[in-house]
């Protein structure tokens, strides 16, 4: 579990520069728009790199049993994680009410999957995106992000909500290649 934690720390800690104005904007004025966004991407694939092999190493230590409802529950979070994944990038009346549809939609992903994993390896891998999730949204509110007051037509969301519903099928058939861990129905 060393590695998956270090895999955290190095994938949360780049994602947190954005908090640290100065030195956000330091690092981009020294190194330039384009180096700055590639080493950020890099650290981010080396740490989410380090996260998923350290998860796939990391022991089975149960801690707690989940529920039988746990599941619907989980369901129901998927599908609202890839709505605001999806909205993300479209025009939404989601945006109306957040500035942030990916970390919504990463809030949902972790809390959905704290419902169905009791172990301690993926209580710390989806808590910690859960809380780095709710702190980038508090974190980039006090640096001013504001909701958009557009109003969308309606189809936008329908369209969003097929795509989502569309991905959630596709995503929980390829969910044991991907994951290792077969769904449970």
């Amino acid at each position: 579990m060393e590695t998956m934690i270090l895999g955290l720390a190095i994938f949360f800690a780049i994602h947190l520069l954005p908090s640290v104005p100065t030195l956000r904007n330091a690092l981009f004025v020294k190194l330039g728009e384009k180096p700055y966004k590639g080493i950020y991407a890099l650290i981010s694939f080396a740490g989410l790199y380090l996260v998923v092999t350290g998860k796939g190493e990391a022991g089975f230590i149960a801690v707690w049993e989940p529920l039988p409802w746990s599941y619907m529950v989980t369901n129901a979070c998927m599908l609202l994680a890839l709505y605001c994944l999806v909205a993300m990038n479209m025009q939404s009346n989601l945006k109306r009410f957040t500035a942030h549809p990916m970390l919504w939609g990463i809030s949902f992903w972790s809390l959905g999957h704290l419902f169905t994993n009791g172990d301690q390896a993926s209580i710390v891998l989806f808590g910690s995106f859960l809380v780095y999730s709710l702190f980038a949204m508090f974190s980039a509110n006090r640096r001013g992000a504001r909701p958009k007051g557009e109003r969308i037509p309606l189809r936008f969301d329908a369209m969003i909500a097929v795509i989502s519903t569309v991905g959630y099928v596709v995503l929980a058939n390829l969910h044991p290649y991907f994951a290792g861990v077969e769904l449970v129905r």
